[in-house]
């Protein structure tokens, strides 16, 4: 007996995730108990219809905010966290994070796994993108997806990330997503960029935080796993090796890692190193 391979398309029910909606879901969930998304009360006290709903939920899972714990769900640590320390999602450091899990998450957010991590292209267009996830998608489930299902996940998450060349968009629309000020997806016409972000917006913690969960508990990490590959600094955040380099050397003055290059090793140390939820922690205590 092979393992099942678990994935998930559309399950956002073509809902790009809304301004709004992750500080609803956790203050419902706080009040209510997560059971809400799943009862008949729930769009009215979420405010929202019932497709909503499930959107909002689903959205939570694919952030890391919902987890499993047995038959039921709660919410996570992560999400604690974040309800008492930003709720409104206003501190980009939250944002980011809440990316990063998105992009990891290949059970739940199968699409964005693959756009993120193994579609390494700087421009396409909507078809090149349908090809790759389509062959991405066959080798890691085994037979091939519906392709109307495959279309509505890559325009939900064009749209999610990407503001467009739209000069007359307007700022107060709930439509648009808050994961399209992050800035990492650009559109001219029918093309799309991955660009690194403005790294003024991405502080050196949520670089630590990335270097303790690919770290792991092991004693050492190549910068080559770092900046590049799955899950990495390049995938997730689009940043080049001169970028990724410029943190490492930011982290090491802070006492955080020891970085050796001598003899072409390029190899880091933890030196003081916590576990990601922790840094999430001290990031918000300062």
């Amino acid at each position: 007996m092979t393992n099942k391979v678990i994935y998930k398309l559309k399950g956002h029910e073509k809902f790009p995730l809304r301004e709004g909606w992750i500080n609803k879901g956790l203050s419902v969930a706080k009040e209510k108990g997560t059971h809400i998304f799943l009862e008949s009360q729930g769009p009215d006290m979420l405010g929202v219809g019932t497709n909503m709903v499930k959107s909002i939920r689903y959205w939570m899972q694919a952030c890391g905010l919902l987890v499993k714990d047995g038959n039921k769900e709660i919410l996570s640590d992560m999400a604690e966290i974040i309800y008492m320390n930003d709720p409104y999602l206003e501190d980009i450091f939250s944002l980011w994070i809440l990316h990063s899990n998105i992009t990891k998450n290949i059970e739940q957010a199968t699409v964005w796994y693959m756009f993120f991590n193994r579609f390494n292209v700087d421009s396409f267009n909507k078809a090149d993108m349908q090809k790759k996830m389509q062959q991405e998608l066959f080798n890691y489930v085994g037979q091939q997806v519906t392709e109307s299902s495959l279309k509505d996940d890559i325009d939900v998450l064009l749209n999610m990330y990407s503001k467009g060349d739209n000069k007359n968009e307007d700022p107060e629309d709930k439509i648009i997503s808050p994961f399209s000020t992050l800035g990492i997806i650009k559109k001219e016409d029918e093309t799309y960029y991955k660009i690194q972000p403005d790294l003024r917006r991405i502080a050196n913690e949520l670089v630590l935080y990335e270097i303790s969960s690919l770290l792991d508990h092991n004693k050492s990490i190549s910068i080559e796993t770092i900046a590049s590959g799955e899950r990495s600094l390049g995938a997730i955040y689009n940043m080049t090796m001169i970028t990724v380099n410029k943190y490492l050397d930011n982290l090491e003055a802070m006492g955080y890692i020891r970085v050796d290059r001598t003899a072409g090793l390029d190899m880091v140390y933890p030196e003081n190193m916590k576990s990601p939820i922790e840094i999430i922690r001290d990031y918000y205590r300062k």
